[in-house]
Parts: C-alpha cells; sequence; structure tokens
C-alpha cells in the first residue's frame, strides 16, 4: 500500500464525521444541546495526528538508512498504536537496520497487536534468528499472559533453531525471575 495512501486514509479516518444537516435527526421533545452552525469550519486533524502522518511519511521515504531508523523510532515515541500497522510493513525492508529499529519500536508498545506483530516475527519462518530473538526480548514487556505462553511455546518449538530456543529460555527465565531492588 502506497505510504500517501496510508496517510490519506488516517487523516480521513482521525477527522470527525460531520453530518449534513437534511439527514440529522428531528428534534425531540427533551431539551437538546445546541447543534453548530451550518457555517462553521470542518475540524481538522490535531497535533496528534498531524505528528502521526509526519512520521509515517519519513519511514516511508526513500532516505539513508539511519534516517529511515530514525524515523521509525520516532513512531514509537509517538505512543500512537495507529502506527503499529505500518510499522509491520517495515519488518520487511531489506535493511536490517531498518527491521531492527522496527522490533524496538513495536516493543516499546503495550498492545495486543505490538504482542501480536511480535509474536509473528516468532514464528515466521523466513525472519533472521537475530530478529526472532530481538522479538522475543520484546515479549517481556508485554506482561501478558499469551505473550509468556508465545515465549513458552518457541522454547520447545522444533521448527526453531537450537538458538532462537535458547533465548526463548532465558527470556523465559527473566519472566520468572523476581524484579531487582535498589
Amino acid at each position: 500500500m502506497s505510504p500517501l495512501l496510508v496517510a490519506g486514509l488516517l487523516l480521513v479516518a482521525a477527522a470527525p464525521a460531520r453530518t449534513p444537516a437534511a439527514s440529522r435527526p428531528a428534534p425531540t421533545a427533551t431539551k437538546a444541546a445546541p447543534e453548530p452552525s451550518p457555517a462553521a469550519p470542518a475540524p481538522v486533524a490535531s497535533a496528534d495526528d498531524t505528528a502521526l502522518l509526519r512520521a509515517l511519511l519519513w519511514a516511508a521515504r526513500p532516505a539513508p538508512e539511519e534516517v529511515r531508523a530514525i524515523a521509525v523510532e520516532d513512531l514509537a515515541l509517538l505512543g500512537d498504536p495507529r502506527a503499529l500497522d505500518s510499522l509491520a510493513t517495515h519488518l520487511w525492508d531489506p535493511n536490517p537496520r531498518t527491521q531492527q529499529a522496527v522490533l524496538r519500536a513495536v516493543s516499546l508498545f503495550q498492545h495486543p497487536r505490538a504482542e501480536e506483530i511480535l509474536g509473528n516475527v516468532v514464528r515466521h519462518p523466513r525472519m533472521p534468528d537475530a530478529l526472532k530473538i530481538q522479538a522475543l526480548n520484546g515479549l517481556v514487556f508485554q506482561r501478558t499472559s499469551s505473550a509468556r505462553r508465545t515465549v513458552q511455546d518457541a522454547a520447545t518449538d522444533s521448527r526453531l533453531t537450537s538458538v532462537v530456543q535458547n533465548a526463548a529460555r532465558a527470556v523465559a527465565a527473566q519472566w520468572d525471575a523476581p524484579p531487582a531492588s535498589r
């Protein structure tokens, strides 16, 4: 999907829906809130929406790898889970540095979609082992029973390499370890 198409869809989804005056329901007998005047300007996207859109465009723009990696990480700093689907598409970037930046960004979200993306990376047969191990380490921060189950399943999955299985065992041990005291 084209980055500009994604950006346009985000703006449309972010703008509140406005109903024309002819299709508004008739007022009821109860006292209703005053309706906005028909001449009022249409609401514009918020500053958060604008920042998200700019970050999505910078992450998708052909640029040096450092710029793209920084743009991808900036998406995580915004903290908007709407960016997760766009981040997932960048996992297929041919540049390993961008892929690693995507996983770092996705790991910062505590969201069901972030957990799903990380689990899919671990289970995907064509993802490099380094990315699978990074995704396993990111699952620790999800702190859900399903993320823990994914890590435990990876530790015993014979389709995964022994390196990934050992990393899953180490992550599972971190999960069971008590928090460090100050």
